[in-house]
């Protein structure tokens, strides 16, 4: 990113002028930025910004990564002020900012479609259909999974309180269904190719063909950047300064995606195969347009039903728009 392009659409006179300003005299502002760690799809798209090929405009940014769900470490973190923004869970975000936390959402980050998150069972196993389910234990990397405990009672029609659930590391689960600990497990991101390519493993449904049989959306948000308020508060514009930075640090990844691949084995491990094909699967614009305002709406209905959040709350009190 470069100074000379233009700066921060939407801005005011005087938040140009600020960062011009801090530009110009060479004042950096330090922000550090969290993302969940050992999942291919953040890592991806925050990789330039972490190894310094996109530098946003009068920001040092520190790209760290942090434990995902069940750990509230990422979400703590964000509280408490050692990272000035993050990509959090949607549901984890609003339970938070109701709770009166002091962060706000700046855009969507990743939203899964048809594909990218989904319930695996075993081939030969018993479970057929989703009603199979019942009475039986669905793994996933944080137990309780309030969407899919949604969209099973919704659109199939599965008792929820007969469904057992138990957590385990995303890398740990393929191996938790293959050797009966459980009866199904919901995978994503890289782990769902690898569900798909999986001998002996078939996927029941996907969240995206659920949610699109009961709403009609062709996408849900699964997460979102939150930043503090007070960063937004001390410094006029710093949300488009982020958002397009994150947007050029996706661009990136899209075109560098086997060196990205490579510095992922390299750290974690994995299928390179898997890697580059669940690329394809998520949506991430760093956008909240109108649909996706009204997609946040239907997902805190979601939410509430479930009992994951309080109540529903207008997306101009979550979200800077």
């Amino acid at each position: 990113m470069s100074s000379r392009e233009p700066l921060h659409e939407g801005c005011s006179f005087l938040e140009h002028q600020y960062w011009i300003r801090k530009i110009v005299v060479g004042e950096l502002m330090d922000i550090t930025f969290a993302h969940y760690r050992n999942r291919f799809c953040m890592f991806r798209t925050y990789y330039a910004l972490a190894v310094g090929k996109v530098k946003p405009d009068g920001v040092n940014m520190k790209v760290i990564e942090l434990p995902d769900p069940p750990s509230k470490e990422q979400e703590e973190a964000l509280i408490r002020g050692d990272v000035q923004a993050a990509n959090l869970y949607l549901p984890n975000f609003l339970r938070r900012k109701l709770q009166g936390a002091p962060i706000i959402g700046l855009a969507t980050e990743w939203k899964s479609t048809m594909k990218g998150n989904g319930v695996f069972v075993r081939a030969d196993g018993p479970v057929k259909t989703p009603k199979d389910l019942e009475g039986r234990v669905i793994a996933t990397h944080q137990g309780l999974h309030a969407i899919h405990q949604y969209l099973l009672r919704r659109v199939y029609g599965v008792d929820d309180k007969k469904l057992g659930w138990e957590g385990y590391p995303q890398e740990k689960l393929l191996d938790a269904l293959l050797g009966g600990k459980a009866d199904a497990v919901v995978l994503l991101d890289h782990f769902f190719f690898r569900g798909e390519v999986a001998e002996g493993v078939s996927c029941l449904y996907t969240d995206g063909e659920a949610w699109r049989k009961l709403h009609g959306f062709d996408e849900m948000i699964k997460h979102m950047v939150a930043a503090r308020e007070d960063l937004l508060q001390q410094h006029p514009g710093i949300k488009d300064v982020l958002l397009r930075a994150f947007r050029a640090s996706l661009a990136y990844s899209e075109a560098h995606l086997q060196e990205i691949a490579e510095a992922f084995i390299a750290r974690y491990g994995g299928d390179k195969e898997a890697l580059l094909a669940s690329a394809r699967y998520p949506r991430i614009e760093f956008t909240f347009t109108e649909k996706e305002q009204r997609l946040a709406e239907a997902e805190m209905e979601l939410l509430v039903e479930v009992g994951q959040i309080p109540r529903k709350a207008p997306v101009t009190s979550l979200f800077a728009l």
